[in-house]
Parts: C-alpha cells; sequence; structure tokens
C-alpha cells in the first residue's frame, strides 16, 4: 500500500512499480469486515507469539505448506515482539492496521500511471483481522486471483503474472521463479512494451 501511496504521489520519480501480493486489493471495511479500535488492535498485537506468527504464515504465506527454511523470518518478526520495544511494535503494528482499514488504496488503481508489475500469488488467502468477520463473508475475502485481475484492468499500465501454486510471499516461498519472473518484468517495461 504504501509503494501504490508514493507511485501516486510522486509519479514523476516512479519509473516501475512492483506489488507483490499487496495488501489492499479489497476494501475489507466495505466488504463486512467490521473495524476495531486501535487499543484493541495493540491489544491483540501484544498477545502476538512465534506459534501464532507460523501458523498463519503457514496458511497464507505458504499455501498450507511449511519448510524450516521459512523459520527465520518467523523468528525475525517475533523477535521484535519478544524484546523491549514489543509495546512500540505492537503500537506501531496497530496503527498500521487501522491505515489498511481506514485508507484502502484499491479505490486509486485507476490514478497510477507508472508501469506496474503485479507478482501475485494464487493460493494467498491473506485477510488482516479476518477473523473479526463473520463466519459467512470470511469465504468471499482474500481471493487474490480475482482481486489481482480486477487491479490489473484498473491499473492503465500493468500487468499481471500469477503463481498458481504459491501463497502471500512467493519471493520466499519459490525464489527461482520470483526472480525469474519479476527481471522479465521489469525488462518489459524497460523496453516500453
Amino acid at each position: 500500500m504504501i509503494a501504490v501511496r508514493y507511485a501516486l504521489m510522486y509519479p514523476q520519480e516512479t519509473e516501475q512499480l512492483v506489488l507483490v501480493n499487496l495488501i489492499g486489493l479489497e476494501d475489507w471495511k466495505a466488504k463486512g469486515v467490521p473495524s476495531i479500535l486501535i487499543d484493541d488492535w495493540y491489544t491483540r498485537e501484544l498477545k502476538t507469539s512465534a506459534d501464532g506468527i507460523r501458523k498463519y504464515e503457514q496458511a497464507t504465506y505458504y499455501a498450507g505448506h511449511w519448510d524450516a527454511r521459512y523459520e527465520p523470518w518467523v523468528q525475525m518478526l517475533a523477535g521484535m515482539y519478544r524484546g523491549s520495544g514489543k509495546d512500540v511494535v505492537a503500537w506501531n503494528s496497530a496503527l498500521l492496521y487501522d491505515m489498511i482499514y481506514t485508507q484502502p488504496v484499491v479505490y486509486e488503481f485507476g490514478q497510477i500511471t507508472t508501469p506496474t508489475l503485479l507478482l501475485i500469488g494464487d493460493k494467498d488467502t491473506t485477510v488482516i483481522g479476518k477473523d473479526l468477520a463473520p463466519p459467512d463473508i470470511r469465504p468471499t475475502l482474500g481471493r487474490y486471483p480475482e482481486l489481482a485481475k480486477h487491479a490489473v484492468d484498473a491499473i492503465p499500465s500493468a500487468k499481471l503474472v500469477e503463481f498458481a501454486d504459491l501463497g502471500h510471499a512467493p519471493q520466499m516461498q519459490d525464489p527461482c521463479a520470483f526472480r525469474q519472473a519479476l527481471l522479465a518484468g521489469l525488462a518489459a517495461f524497460g523496453k516500453g512494451n
């Protein structure tokens, strides 16, 4: 979402935009996910643990799969919640979640003038606060293949690359395929295609 905002605010300084399974492809609040107060996000974030991160990442980042090579990223994130600065980390995360809910970028995709490459793992199901949504709404959220197609249709100079069997973090799940797609996509834009 920050990259989209930057491209919108500074189009003359943004030659190419690469978005990887970005948060902001849909407006969760408009789809029925209730928002909560920043203080409530903060309370939730203070409960963050390595086990919770691992479970969440396995389900969304890695499409149900787990590999020991993903563990350093779990420990890196969990470490921020174990240290003396955990209150600041939790508060900043709470502010971030509030921004995601109150300032979605999906409505501004048509204003992006920068050539944009969307790299999407189709098995991604990321929805922050999905557990807050009514049970009947949950299955309708985070459908990244559909959301990505809508985004590429809305962004004037966009190209979509999908990874059929990957989740929220294709760059970590299959770095070779990701690197190849990224370089090919950037080269295509560089040649004016």
